[in-house]
């Protein structure tokens, strides 16, 4: 990306950040991946890097590759969150997204054009309000889980060991 397009500057360390999130988690080399999209290495770690234009097919191939969500990562690089790429590489939730909006179009079909804005608006914030709520049920379950069944194994579960030691000393 060139310095005279600081938006493709931009868009490619935001991509580079998604990329490199989601091969951390997935534990893949970067040798692996670029003969899984065809690439030498060289050519591989300049994707990775953002390095030119973004390319969509290249993005999509490394989803399958690697088994992530390939929405997730452009997602992520266009509201500018590349976290989302992590977030969603194992869940897939982009993808389930897409698949969602994709039955509202056969079904509503151009109806669709008579939908005001604000009716999409209310509607994403309704459920994404709702997708938050759901998402901190199931970390605060799993913490909690854990909370209770790590000391079986004769663990602290905290992230603060001051917390562990608080009631204890």
């Amino acid at each position: 990306m060139s310095d005279q397009d600081p938006e493709g500057s931009k868009r490619g360390q935001l991509l580079s950040k998604a990329l490199r999130a989601v091969r951390a988690i997935r534990k893949a080399t970067s040798r692996e991946l670029a003969k899984a999209l065809g690439l030498s290495l060289r050519g591989y770690q300049n994707f990775e890097a953002g390095g030119g234009q973004l390319n969509v097919d290249h993005v999509l191939k490394f989803a399958d590759a690697i088994n992530c969500d390939p929405f997730g990562i452009l997602a992520g690089v266009q509201i500018g969150h590349p976290e989302l790429a992590a977030y969603t590489a194992k869940n897939k939730g982009m993808i389930a997204y897409m698949i969602g909006l994709q039955e509202f179009v056969e079904d509503a079909g151009d109806s669709i054009a008579y939908l005001e804005t604000t009716t999409f608006v209310s509607a994403y914030q309704d459920m994404f309000k709702d997708l938050a709520k759901k998402a901190r049920a199931a970390q605060q379950q799993d913490a909690d889980w854990m909370a209770d069944n790590a000391a079986r194994l004769g663990l602290r579960t905290s992230e603060n060991p001051e917390e562990d030691d608080a009631g204890g000393t």
